[in-house]
């Protein structure tokens, strides 16, 4: 993903950066601002008589600022180097999956004594800029020796490491919550094919199920790619009502902590991520934060149960046949080919699927099938195509199995969609 084309705001916490500017400058005593590649400010911690405020938007400026951020890209450290009106600024570049998406400068100082020449040089080349400075600026200037200089360098690079590490954790969780709408629209439109059907149960707790069931199989990243389709069901089903998103949304919480102990995971584990989920109710929590608190928070869950789960030995057979039905629904399987791939019997497999998952053999393995067809309907292949790559020879038959789980034929499927 080229994260240079994409606006600073959104890719980096602006609100948690002002507190670590400002951290930053008290603790130093210099400024400290963000820009992007182009040289364009977009955050600063100044002091009150600070020259660089004085010269802000200045072209030279900028265009030491992007030749020096060039520099400290190629050193991939921080790089010192002197401004035009004759100071020295240390600046690093903020660098996300190993891609440059701004810099940040600190300064101004001056490694040399404060005299009436330097005074007179700077004013100098000030007015060159168009800038007077006066008393008050020139005092502000902060002077420091080569060590120092190095040592304020040191901290930059630091500054930036931590940042960059704190706002790569901020990117994955707007980019899951891009992903989250996307899915969302995709499921919103497929409730609108299905709403008028009679046995339509708007609440998706079928998805719950399948959902638990994972999670107590230790199927972790199945149970990741269930959670963010349940998630999406649930944003669609309370029509962007936030009150009803945030109750639902603590309600299933709740669940899956009582799933969680039955799974046999320690009550001391979980006591922290309970705690964690009455932020669900906080009256002044927005979308883009109940987001990525829920996704926090049921993954705590899956964490908990997905360790507990796998100490057991119980239903590995059960895990082995699910992961078996997930490599080749596309084939033509059967309960005896099933159970003999797992070295189980047919009868105990038809066992463990009623008692553990709550469906038979041929159901789970239908919905499967079916997840994957809805897929490929989506990316535009034909019925007949979609029917033989999920491992349905007969067309007809796939057609009527389709519409009694989708509610629709394939062909209605696949044209609503284009549509959309």
């Amino acid at each position: 993903m080229n994260l240079k084309n994409i606006n600073l705001r959104e890719l980096l916490n602006f609100r948690e950066l002002e507190k670590l500017f400002k951290n930053y400058s008290k603790t130093s005593g210099l400024d400290v601002s963000l820009y992007d590649l182009s040289g364009a400010e977009q955050m600063s911690i100044r002091s009150e008589h600070s020259l660089c405020e004085l010269l802000r938007g200045s072209c030279v400026c900028r265009d030491k600022i992007v030749q020096s951020g060039k520099k400290a890209e190629e050193l991939k450290s921080s790089y010192i180097y002197e401004t035009p009106c004759g100071l020295v600024m240390c600046i690093a570049a903020v660098r996300i999956d190993g891609q440059s998406i701004a810099y940040i400068t600190t300064g101004p100082v001056v490694l040399w004594e404060k005299d009436e020449y330097f005074y007179s040089e700077m004013r100098e080349k000030c007015l060159s800029m168009g800038v007077s400075v006066g008393e008050s600026t020139f005092s502000a200037v902060r002077q420091v020796d080569c060590e120092n200089m190095t040592s304020i360098s040191e901290m930059l690079r630091v500054l930036v490491e931590y940042m960059a590490g704190e706002e790569r954790k901020y990117l994955e969780q707007r980019l899951e919550i891009s992903r989250m709408n996307l899915e969302r629209l995709r499921v919103r439109r497929e409730m609108e094919i299905k709403e008028n059907q009679p046995c339509y149960n708007k609440y998706p707790i079928e998805l719950e199920k399948e959902l638990i069931a994972y999670v107590q199989l230790g199927d972790k990243n199945s149970a990741k790619k269930i959670i963010n389709r349940f998630l999406n069901e649930i944003f669609s089903y309370a029509s962007g009502d936030i009150d009803i998103i945030k109750a639902k949304l603590y309600e299933f919480t709740a669940f899956l902590s009582r799933s969680a102990v039955e799974a046999g995971a320690p009550l001391s584990a979980l006591a922290g991520i309970v705690k964690k989920s009455s932020r669900l109710l906080l009256d002044n929590i927005d979308f883009q934060d109940l987001c990525a608190s829920t996704i926090e928070i049921l993954e705590s869950f899956i964490d908990v149960v997905y360790e507990s789960r796998s100490k057991r030995i119980s239903s590995t057979h059960l895990a082995a046949a699910i992961r078996y039905i997930n490599a080749h629904y596309s084939e033509d399987i059967d309960l005896e080919t099933l159970a003999q791939s797992v070295f189980v019997s047919s009868c105990y497999l038809s066992h463990l699927f009623r008692n553990e998952m709550g469906t038979t053999f041929s159901d789970y393995l239908t919905r499967v099938r079916l997840e994957s067809a809805k897929k490929l309907l989506m990316e535009g292949a034909s019925v007949d195509r979609t029917a033989d790559a999920v491992g349905y020879n007969d067309g007809n038959y796939f057609i009527k199995i389709f519409k009694k789980y989708v509610g629709v034929t394939p062909a209605k499927y696949r044209k609503s969609l284009m549509q959309s």
